[in-house]
């Protein structure tokens, strides 16, 4: 027997275990999508070992499954276990910038919490799989796990690798962008003032400078990228100007603008679209009105990339009251 899955655990179980192989094959072939978009460097290994245990894990939930052999769910535990210390070692290594070779899972997880290095989304699921999954199957050696238990932890482990490569992406994005920007810095500085300008008119000129420096070998694949370049693009450029991804709206909802640029005394929410389609147009102007009124903003960006790069231009519009500004950069060979 199971050691007994807290409620909200179980509900649903019972379906999602009809329709388990299709589930598995799809969190596989998500989180190796992800891997697969990120440029390589020293976290490579590590994160192909993260997917081959969450693989190994799927092979053991299946052999329980079809030969009865009930002792196949402990181990899925066990080989989902080795991915979460393998995605929490890497983490530790991209964002916090530190060699995790020398420390301890148990310092790195301390580390990572207390310092506020995970985003809220990633942060949930970290403690979540340490808390139902991880911790009981470590302090107790005795535990055997069922087979709902076994393909939840899987579900489980398999989303905290995926929004926690999400978040690695950004990062080496922003990293990428931050030493690329260093290197001309004084150079893109002449193309825009940065003195005596609004916030709205300097994020315009920022975002027609960043669309023409970034072209098909920026090595943007995605729409995690892309923010993570862009802010590492402005912070180099404009210190003084604070990029927040995944800007919390409201306290009583879940939504999140996808980048928030502040200064002292003025903020501009801002709406991005990885390609350009006039469906994308018409729904992100659609999603950058609410992200405003639920922020209490009357300045808005809607920023439409390209990842063939070259000019852009800015197309102003009034929201339906008259009171506020709406600014959509869009690649320029478009209509």
């Amino acid at each position: 027997m199971g050691r007994g899955v807290p409620k909200r655990l179980l509900m649903g179980s019972v379906m999602l275990q009809n329709c388990v192989n299709a589930n598995t094959m799809d969190l596989v072939a998500t989180l190796r999508s992800k891997i697969d978009k990120l440029p390589e460097g020293e976290h490579s290994a590590g994160l192909e070992a993260v997917s081959s245990h969450i693989e190994t894990a799927f092979g053991h939930l299946s052999r329980g499954q079809r030969d009865g052999d009930d002792t196949a769910f402990t181990d899925v535990i066990y080989r989902t276990n080795q991915a979460f210390e393998g995605s929490i070692k890497e983490a530790y290594r991209v964002l916090a910038g530190n060699d995790p070779s020398r420390q301890r899972p148990f310092d790195i997880e301390n580390y990572l919490e207390s310092n506020g290095v995970f985003r809220e989304r990633v942060l949930a699921q970290f403690t979540n799989y340490r808390t139902e999954w991880r911790n009981p199957s470590t302090h107790d050696y005795k535990l055997d796990f069922d087979e709902s238990e076994a393909f939840l932890a899987i579900v489980s482990v398999s989303a905290f690798a995926c929004v926690l490569i999400d978040q690695v992406a950004s990062k080496l994005a922003y990293n990428a962008a931050v030493e690329e920007t260093a290197t001309k810095k004084d150079e893109l500085k002449q193309n825009f003032r940065s003195d005596d300008v609004s916030l709205m008119d300097l994020a315009i000129e920022l975002f027609k400078e960043f669309h023409c420096q970034h072209g098909p070998d920026s090595g943007i694949q995605t729409e995690i990228q892309l923010m993570g370049a862009l802010t590492g693009f402005i912070s180099s450029l404009v210190p003084s100007v604070e990029s927040t991804l995944d800007y919390p709206l409201r306290g009583d909802t879940h939504e999140r603008a996808d980048l928030m640029l502040s200064t002292n005394d003025d903020k501009v929410v801002v709406e991005l679209k990885r390609t350009y389609s006039p469906r994308a147009a018409s729904d992100g102007l659609l999603t950058l009105q609410r992200y405003m009124a639920m922020a209490g903003l009357t300045n808005g960006i809607l920023f439409l990339y390209s990842p063939t790069g070259g000019e852009v231009v800015a197309e102003e519009q009034k929201l339906p009251d008259g009171t506020g500004r709406i600014v959509i950069v869009r690649p320029k060979n478009t209509a």
